[in-house]
């Protein structure tokens, strides 16, 4: 009898301590989250080396948790780091190779850096995982990708698609509509304009795009009142002075 009640006190502490690691792992998770959180938050208002400073916390209480790294990497691209944005996406996508909104965040650097190939490759690596619930961003990334590497025809099947995937994202109907204007086929590229703009009439960029291809078709009645109406959308924006360089070009 002695032998076996020996036993308990250590049975009741060896409890302890597992009921203590718990409970400091689930208030080092609630830490990490609400690091995390706010991290991100900064960086999308804004206050991107205040976010910084508070995911790199995060980071360091959950070195291996995908998504913090992919934040890192997001808060470093709007820095200009490339460098280290590009080695925190490689990292989120190591610890989670199924992670299309990390790749293609990771094209967009490839952007930046004006590397379409490797660009094209991350956004393709994005929309081929069929759970990818916002793929139109990557068909519109890949074709202003395909844009920049004169590749036409293929941009617009990219913007095809991103709006099979999302009909009111008016982004890819402007870009097609660019894409378009370099084929020189005018009148497909006010119809994207115009497609853009009856989904959503405050987004300024199709304005601003459909007002210059009136200005150099010499339809300037047309171009005014569009590049006007950039200027009324985002009145201290940079479209908003290209627009105004151009009303002045005109009179």
């Amino acid at each position: 009898m002695y032998r076996m009640l020996s036993h308990i006190p250590l049975l009741i502490l060896f409890v302890f301590t597992l009921t203590g690691c718990a409970g400091n792992q689930a208030e080092t998770k609630k830490k990490t989250d609400a690091l995390q959180r706010l991290g991100a938050s900064l960086v999308q208002e804004g206050s991107v080396r205040a976010g910084l400073e508070k995911l790199l916390e995060a980071a360091k209480l959950d070195p291996t948790n995908s998504a913090i790294h992919q934040e890192l990497a997001l808060a470093y691209r709007d820095l200009g780091e490339f460098q280290l944005s590009l080695d925190h996406f490689k990292k989120a996508l190591e610890l989670r190779p199924e992670f299309p909104q990390a790749w293609n965040n990771m094209g967009t650097v490839y952007l930046l850096l004006r590397q379409w190939d490797l660009a094209i490759n991350c956004f393709q690596m994005a929309v081929g995982d069929i759970l990818y619930r916002t793929p139109h961003f990557a068909y519109n990334n890949m074709g202003l990708a395909y844009i920049k590497k004169e590749q036409y025809q293929e941009a617009i099947a990219s913007f095809h698609k991103a709006l099979k995937s999302a009909p009111s994202y008016s982004p890819a109907s402007t870009n097609m509509g660019i894409a378009l204007e370099r084929m020189n086929r005018w009148e497909e590229a006010i119809d994207a304009y115009k497609n853009a703009i009856s989904v959503d009439p405050e987004y300024p960029a199709s304005h601003f795009h459909l007002g210059r291809l009136y200005m150099r078709l010499n339809r300037n009645a047309e171009a005014a009142e569009e590049l006007h109406q950039t200027i009324k959308l985002d009145p201290r924006g940079h479209l908003a002075q290209e627009a105004k360089k151009l009303l002045d070009s005109m009179k």
